[in-house]
């Protein structure tokens, strides 16, 4: 049995982060590497398998895409000090916020109204509870440091699935849905997690 975010399998909810206008930027500007945006876009696929409306709306016909909106709002500096509240180790006018987890769940409730918890994450067992409970949950891995949507538990393969916005660093280039086992979990990946749970409507 598969336990895990209502639209877990929807490949109509996963996000790309390759496609976004920052990404683009980097990619063009020699030296500075790019693919900066998987934290926002792995929070925006952990939202989005839940169903929350991600649309941001112009008055034209131009539609800016929901993870690039959150990525803005690490890197605004009119937030700049609420951010520090949070981490006042980090200073987010020289260290881009979408690299630090524990700024999410405060980023994603002003950007979505959507509710994210910050938890330091002991084992693949953990995570595999919360996925059991619906939750969805953004994780990092350590190599390469990136951030990846993890939207379902398959309790018969004891695997957790996950959507990655970065579907080029896969040989058949595809980041939907993909899944990792526990040695991986425990080989490579970071220990905490944002948490998010089911849209509820009032």
């Amino acid at each position: 049995m598969i336990h895990g975010a209502k639209f877990w399998a929807d490949p109509d909810k996963y996000y790309c982060q390759t496609n976004n206008p920052t990404e683009q930027l980097l990619k063009k500007r020699k030296g500075e590497g790019w693919l900066e945006s998987c934290g926002p876009t792995a929070a925006v696929n952990c939202l989005a398998a839940f169903g929350y409306n991600l649309k941001i709306y112009c008055p034209g016909p131009y539609k800016p895409q929901p993870e690039e909106v959150l990525m803005d709002f690490f890197n605004d500096p009119r937030n700049y000090e609420e951010l520090e509240k949070i981490r006042h180790d980090v200073d987010p006018v020289s260290f881009p916020g979408n690299r630090i987890p524990q700024l999410y769940p405060f980023a994603v409730k002003q950007v979505f109204n959507a509710d994210g918890t910050f938890v330091w994450l002991s084992s693949f067992r953990k995570l595999a509870a919360y996925l059991k409970l619906g939750c969805a949950a953004q994780i990092c891995l350590v190599e390469p440091g990136h951030f990846i949507a993890v939207v379902a538990y398959d309790n018969k393969t004891d695997e957790i699935i996950f959507n990655d916005s970065w579907p080029d660093r896969f040989a058949d280039g595809n980041g939907f849905n993909r899944r990792l086992d526990i040695d991986e979990f425990d080989r490579n990946v970071k220990k905490f997690a944002i948490i998010y749970k089911e849209l509820k409507y009032e």
